[in-house]
């Protein structure tokens, strides 16, 4: 199980399918939140960005210069902006630096390292695309409920539905 053409091509529409969304909000959609403490839109975009590029500091701390130079000093992990051109170059620079990490690991033979002792994604690298896929639908999840519950209007979330055309071509 080495050819990882169709998981490539999926997480590439994973990263078309973020775009999308992103590039609809406005200004103010950014800034919804629960109002109970919840992130708001800005920080779960920019919590999916930076969570490549953390998870590769622990992994495979190589591939994560690239984000970790997009964060200006602050930690990953709690790294945020509410400025989408921030957010969109995170979100890319991690997209290719998982790539790069998994399609080395997979050159090398050589598992991604786990210092937490948790079988960082131990049983084949590749694990890691799909979990960053899973991980970023969820957030989605959470921020199309979020623009639902806070009054968007039903013609943007109508053309949200369009995300879906992404992944049936």
């Amino acid at each position: 199980m080495t050819d990882l053409t169709l998981l490539r091509e999926s997480f590439r529409r994973n990263a078309r399918v973020n775009a999308f969304l992103l590039d609809d909000l406005t200004d103010g959609d950014l800034a919804r939140s629960d109002g109970q403490g919840g992130m708001t839109v800005a920080e779960m975009f920019s919590h999916m960005g930076a969570s490549r590029g953390g998870w590769l500091a622990e992994m495979s701390p190589e591939y994560a210069a690239s984000t970790f130079a997009l964060t200006r000093g602050k930690p990953i992990w709690g790294w945020h902006t509410d400025d989408r051109a921030a957010i969109r170059a995170m979100l890319s620079a991690g997209d290719e630096a998982a790539l790069q990490a998994v399609q080395a690991h997979l050159d090398s033979g050589e598992p991604f390292a786990d210092p937490r002792g948790v079988d960082t994604f131990a049983s084949h690298p590749a694990h890691f695309l799909l979990y960053m896929i899973v991980h970023d639908a969820n957030h989605r999840g959470q921020i199309v409920a979020l623009l639902r519950q806070s009054g968007s209007p039903p013609e943007q979330l109508n053309r949200l539905e369009d995300q879906w055309d992404i992944w049936r071509k």
